[in-house]
C-alpha cells in the first residue's frame, strides 16, 4: 500500500494553505524561500538581506510613482484632446492602486525580514512601506477634495 509520487503531490497541493488563499505564484515562492532560509544555519540567516533589500526597492517605488502621481495632480496639466475623466482613471490607477499594491508587498517583505533576524533594512523596510501607504492615503484624500 505505498501511495505513488503524485498522489502525495496531489494530497499535498490540495492541503496547501498558502496557494488557495494566495493564489500567486510569487507570494508562495517567497514563503516557500523564506521557510527555507528560516531552517537554514543560524550564521548564513544572520546574513540575509534580501527581504529587506526588495522592501525598500517596492517602497520607493511606490513613494515616487505616488509624489509624481499627486505633483501631476497639484499642477493640473491640460493634456489636449485627452479628457479630465481620463486623467483622472490615470491619476486613480497610477497613483493609489499601483503603489498601495507596492506598499503593502513592501510591508510583507520588511516583516519577514525582520522575522528572519531583525536587521536594520528590515526596519527601514517596514518604515519607508508605511511612509508610501501615507502618500496613497494623503493622494486619496486631495482626489476627493
Amino acid at each position: 500500500m505505498s501511495i505513488s509520487l503524485k498522489e502525495k503531490d496531489s494530497k499535498q497541493n490540495n492541503s496547501d494553505p498558502i496557494g488557495k488563499i494566495t493564489g500567486f505564484f510569487l507570494f508562495r515562492n517567497l514563503i516557500d524561500n523564506y521557510n527555507d532560509n528560516k531552517v537554514s544555519g543560524e550564521d548564513e540567516r544572520k546574513r540575509i538581506k534580501k527581504y529587506g533589500i526588495i522592501s525598500l526597492i517596492l517602497s520607493l517605488a511606490a513613494i515616487v510613482i505616488s509624489v509624481s502621481c499627486l505633483i501631476t495632480t497639484i499642477i493640473n496639466v491640460e493634456f489636449q484632446g485627452v479628457s479630465v475623466v481620463l486623467i483622472m482613471i490615470v491619476s486613480i490607477l497610477g497613483g493609489i492602486i499601483i503603489p498601495i499594491v507596492m506598499s503593502l508587498y513592501a510591508f510583507v517583505f520588511a516583516v519577514l525580514q525582520v522575522r528572519l533576524n531583525r536587521k536594520a533594512v528590515g526596519i527601514i523596510g517596514i518604515v519607508t512601506s508605511v511612509l508610501s501607504l501615507v502618500s496613497c492615503i494623503v493622494l486619496t484624500v486631495f482626489l476627493i477634495i
